[in-house]
């Protein structure tokens, strides 16, 4: 049972969200993900949106160049070339010329554990306990999608001019192939920055309410050491010596460029532990920001690390970093401490901010929540500088 403050727009977008937690849409529950776009579309047509459901596989997708290969990353993702996956798209004109603000969001919630998530978590209840709602995705970002939802009717007496379009994708935990296609479909239907009005993007990833201008870049690595079948007491050079000058190289290679940040998730290979490793894999991550493309850190590691193999996943996300955007004119600006889809939408030639509620810190954790007064609190900002943005 929701209970709130007796603002009906809060409450609405409280329904919104808990509705959404206990679908539960994770990658492996496409039919959830579709049910999510489903529910937000009959209230969006509620609000007077005009609604469009996209339907589609990311093998028809365009831009072939850009498309991300999470099964590259993890095989869990294997199917997801083929696999049929659902957006949604409503547009609100006012009728009168003026600027464009796109409002975007994923429907995706992250899967803990890889593809050990066969049930249900416990967390999906989307209850308040104590102000706070309950359940995963709550932070990342089903709270921040829900009130995007419902920005129309926080301005409506407001909008005399312009267009609101809202996008709400899939797939933006598994690199952005969803947010790659809604920009296809904005291109497509004309919707795209000409330079005779403003048409930007606010993007309702877990800010804490600040605006971001910036965003971190993301690219995935596999170093492989090879070795032979020997005996243990006969190696010539002791497979330890080589994991040892890897991991220095790789702590080196981080202190050496400011603003990194990198992890190591996995260490696999082997079959017995009397003989050295045959195909030793390190599976990690590196995040940076807009100093560093992500050509120049492959190339970069690569040399790091040119007695090793490395092999780079297509799973790689570019640094975002925009200036003089309207929406949020005059607030501090700041960096998200992430990647995410606005890099996307920053390659298709759209200006982005990112602009949610709820705090990084608490995304992708079994005990996910958001605070009810963060909720709140964004709703109030969004409307004031949806204001603005339209004036």
């Amino acid at each position: 049972m929701i209970t709130t403050a007796s603002d009906p727009i809060h409450e609405r977008i409280l329904d919104l969200g808990s509705r959404l937690i206990r679908l539960h849409p994770t990658y492996n529950r496409p039919d959830s993900q579709k049910q999510a776009q489903l529910l937000i579309q009959k209230q969006l047509e509620q609000e007077g949106w005009t609604t469009y459901l996209d339907v589609f596989t990311v093998s028809q997708l365009v831009s072939r160049d850009f498309i991300r290969h999470p099964w590259e990353y993890n095989r869990f993702y294997k199917d997801g070339f083929e696999m049929t996956k659902h957006n949604l798209y409503a547009v609100a004109d006012s009728g009168h010329p003026g600027p464009t603000l796109i409002l975007n969001g994923h429907i995706d919630v992250d899967i803990l554990n890889g593809n050990q998530e066969t049930e249900l978590p416990w967390n999906v209840s989307g209850n308040i306990v104590e102000g706070r709602m309950l359940g995963r995705g709550a932070t990342d970002m089903l709270l921040g999608l829900s009130t995007l939802v419902y920005a129309l009717s926080l301005i409506r007496e407001r909008f005399n001019k312009g267009k609101l379009i809202f996008t709400s994708v899939i797939d933006e935990e598994i690199g952005g192939n969803g947010s790659i296609r809604a920009c296809e479909w904005l291109n497509k239907n004309g919707y795209f920055p000409d330079g005779r009005e403003p048409m930007e993007v606010v993007i309702a990833e877990p800010t804490n309410t600040t605006i971001c201008t910036s965003s971190l870049g993301f690219l995935p690595f596999k170093i492989q050491i090879c070795s032979k079948n020997i005996h243990m007491n006969a190696q010539e050079h002791n497979q330890l010596a080589d994991l040892n000058a890897l991991f220095n190289s790789l702590y080196s290679f981080k202190e050496e460029h400011e603003g990194l940040y990198m992890n190591v998730g996995t260490i696999s290979g082997g079959s017995d532990p009397s003989l050295p490793i045959q195909d030793l894999i390190l599976e990690g991550v590196m995040a940076s920001d807009s100093r560093y493309t992500i050509q120049t850190l492959q190339n970069n590691l690569r040399q790091a690390l040119s007695p090793y193999t490395v092999h780079y996943p297509n799973l790689m996300i570019e640094p975002m970093k925009n200036d003089g955007l309207k929406f949020g004119r005059g607030a501090e600006q700041h960096e998200f401490p992430s990647a995410c889809d606005a890099s996307v939408f920053h390659h298709f030639g759209y200006p982005t901010v990112i602009f949610g509620p709820g705090r990084l810190a608490q995304a992708h954790t079994e005990d996910e929540y958001i605070e009810i007064s963060e909720v709140e609190h964004y709703a109030q900002q969004l409307k004031a500088y949806l204001i603005e943005f339209f004036r």
